[in-house]
């Protein structure tokens, strides 16, 4: 690790510790003071690089201080829940756009792209879908559900994440040589050609629209040769994908930098860009995107200035990997707007803490680009 880096940490977090210890509230004056600390904005650092995203189900719920947030620091926005096909889609002949419109509506009078998520998965999808049907009616829902959201926001919305989270997790040196998806109810319903007939009816929908396959832990091990036999399956059959999100669901303690590294110039061989699609790094608590492993049990300890040191460490590495394969990045998003706005809440995973101040890691982000070393971006 680069001496700059480890230096930098130490002064970010320094000026954290201050500037927290001087916040005695969160109310939403104080928030705003912390929220606008000095330095340059991740969005304008990285702007011509690649994009900074956050996601939330904008703008119903959030103040108007977590809102100016996201309009100094992101320039892309992912709806975290809304436009998933449980919360959007509850049956077959119901919608639910009010949060959807919201979002695109907001984004665009702010001028902030959005990112679609996601259009297939496992989870938070109605069992309506399978019922009573045969193959050729799941076919048929399959296209509707697709063809219905995605020709709604044709030209507002950037790209979509049509399938998410396909292949299983864990393997062994055999499965690796598969692409060991999922027993899913799409996987029953319609086997392995599941996957390219969803990014077949997005592209139909929305011909302009960046078409994503999504992740998490597919960045290292058998779930990333599975991710390499599925993704060139795709591309030798001419399916409209675009890129592939690595999730980046991980753990200070667990960030496998060289996998990361390694994965990312293997995606870019396919011809694929690349996105770091859910960004969080937590202090403490387990790696991966699993559902249910999000917020710990019990009370949570605050972060230390070791674990807040630690973590900036951990974000600038990454963001000095990710400057390296810079032709290849679209986009990178942290899966949350703050600490108080994360699936992971408890575990301190973001940029922001829960009263909405720049922490240590942001600074260190920062760095990584105005500062960089070219030693940091070869992971050892």
């Amino acid at each position: 690790m680069s001496h700059r880096i480890v230096t930098l940490a130490a002064w970010a977090v320094l000026a954290y510790l201050t500037t927290a210890a001087s916040a005695q509230t969160t109310d939403s004056k104080k928030d705003d003071g912390a929220a606008n600390q000095s330095g340059p904005t991740i969005k304008d650092a990285y702007k011509g690089i690649f994009l900074i995203g956050a996601a939330g189900d904008l703008p119903g719920g959030y103040s108007a201080d977590e809102l100016d947030l996201v309009r100094q620091n992101f320039n892309i926005v992912t709806p975290e829940n809304c436009m998933k096909p449980g919360p959007v889609h509850p049956s077959e002949n119901t919608w639910r756009f009010e949060r959807p419109d919201a979002l695109v509506k907001w984004c665009a009078e702010n001028h902030i792209a959005v990112h679609g998520h996601t259009l297939v998965w496992h989870a938070q999808t109605n069992n309506w879908f399978f019922r009573d049907g045969d193959k050729a009616v799941a076919t048929r829902r399959l296209k509707d559900h697709i063809s219905t959201l995605v020709g709604r926001y044709k030209g507002k919305i950037r790209g979509w994440d049509v399938v998410n989270e396909a292949i299983k997790d864990g393997g062994n040196s055999e499965t690796a040589k598969t692409e060991n998806l999922r027993n899913s109810p799409w996987m029953k319903a319609l086997g392995p050609d599941y996957i390219p007939l969803a990014f077949k009816f997005a592209h139909e929908a929305d011909p302009d629209a960046k078409l994503y396959y999504n992740d998490y832990n597919i960045e290292a091990g058998p779930k990333h040769e599975s991710s390499m036999v599925l993704l060139r399956r795709l591309v030798k059959d001419g399916v409209p994908i675009y890129g592939v999100g690595i999730q980046g669901h991980w753990n200070t303690a667990r960030v496998p930098y060289e996998a990361i590294d390694r994965a990312i110039a293997d995606y870019a061989s396919l011809g694929l860009k690349v996105s770091i699609t859910e960004l969080d790094v937590t202090i403490r608590g387990a790696s991966g995107g699993q559902l249910g492993r999000g917020r710990p049990r019990g009370e949570v300890s605050p972060p230390s200035a070791e674990d807040l040191k630690a973590q900036a460490n951990a974000y600038a590495k990454l963001f000095t990997i990710f400057l390296k394969h810079k032709s290849q990045i679209e986009r990178v998003t942290f899966w949350g707007l703050s600490d108080r706005r994360s699936w992971r809440r408890g575990q301190h995973p973001l940029i922001f803490d829960a009263a909405n101040h720049r922490k240590p890691a942001y600074a260190a982000i920062v760095d990584a680009l105005q500062h960089p070393k070219p030693e940091a971006a070869t992971p050892r």
